[in-house]
């Protein structure tokens, strides 16, 4: 058996509503079209049995709450849909509409407990506000109540140097993002004020294996002291990675070094990796990794993460 962890699901209604107020995948690049049937083949031909839908970014929020709330909805109730559907083949994360907090609390307590959801997707940054910002307190204490397992995805930031770099920022600024986010929940003790979290980062967790080092030397700084005694190796083996599209020896290879195999996860980031990509990351993670290692990622470490995939 294998689990794609990081697969995106574009729902027609979403595209649209996106379109009504200008609003791309990133700038200039349109959201892929899809359907499921389009993510069925494409895990029949490479040997996934059970994809985890999400929707990922541009996420939900520009600046209007009603709207990020009423979206986050609309698709939660699409999945929980698509779902039903093929319960053989998919599952999903939750979407949030941070970062209005009691709209995000509200939206958790209305689907997160349906049978469709195996964990909350989380985006690493909501209007400019990482992950481990204390105004999302509360919701990061609901889903340590729950036991949740929460998958970050990348966001642009807020700001980043359009003019001067001639390159789609998903490229860099996404493993970026991923590593501003993941960086910021040590720096306010996130991983042991909220122990019953499961983190899972996309894309290897961006720069943070190549950073691990960096960080560690500084950890005696005062602005490190809240990553408490596990320090920032200890801290980085709590969370778990998919390697979407860092399937290499330098992006994977590194993560391994550092985590071990018991924190990998599959993920595929289908469609917004055309499904010949995908089929090379997979072979690349599997050579690297070694056969047995990589059955063991694909299957054992999704089952073991998320305890609702075992029935």
């Amino acid at each position: 058996m294998r689990v794609d962890v990081h697969h995106h699901a574009i729902f027609p209604r979403y595209t649209a509503r996106l379109a009504e107020i200008g609003v791309l995948a990133q700038p200039g690049i349109p959201l892929p079209a899809w359907t499921p049937a389009d993510s069925l083949a494409m895990m029949d031909r490479l040997g996934i049995d059970l994809a985890v839908l999400s929707v990922g970014s541009p996420g939900f929020f520009w600046g209007d709450q009603a709207l990020a709330t009423d979206l986050c909805r609309e698709t939660n109730d699409a999945l929980r849909e698509t779902v039903a559907a093929r319960p053989d083949r998919f599952r999903a994360f939750v979407a949030v509409p941070l970062p209005d907090v009691d709209d995000a609390l509200a939206e958790l307590d209305r689907v997160a407990a349906a049978d469709a959801f195996v964990g909350v997707g989380l985006l690493t940054n909501y209007a400019g506000r990482y992950l481990g910002d204390p105004a999302f307190d509360p919701v990061l204490a609901a889903l340590d109540a729950r036991g949740a397992v929460v998958h970050v995805h990348p966001q642009l930031p807020q700001h980043y140097p359009a003019a001067e770099i001639t390159l789609r920022p998903s490229l860099i600024e996404y493993v970026f993002d991923s590593t501003r986010a993941l960086v910021n929940l040590m720096l306010h003790g996130v991983p042991d004020r909220y122990p019953g979290i499961s983190w899972v980062f996309s894309h290897c967790g961006g720069t943070a294996p190549y950073l691990a080092g960096r960080l560690a030397i500084a950890e005696h700084l005062p602005e490190l002291a809240a990553v408490g005694p596990a320090g920032v190796y200890g801290n980085l083996r709590r969370f778990s990675y998919d390697f979407a599209l860092a399937s290499t020896p330098f992006s994977l290879g590194a993560l391994r070094q550092l985590v071990g195999d018991g924190q990998l996860l599959v993920g595929s980031d289908f469609p917004f990796v055309d499904e010949t990509t995908v089929a090379g990351v997979l072979t690349e993670a599997a050579e690297v990794l070694g056969a047995p290692a990589f059955d063991a990622v694909a299957r054992d470490n999704p089952l073991r993460l998320f305890p609702r995939l075992k029935a």
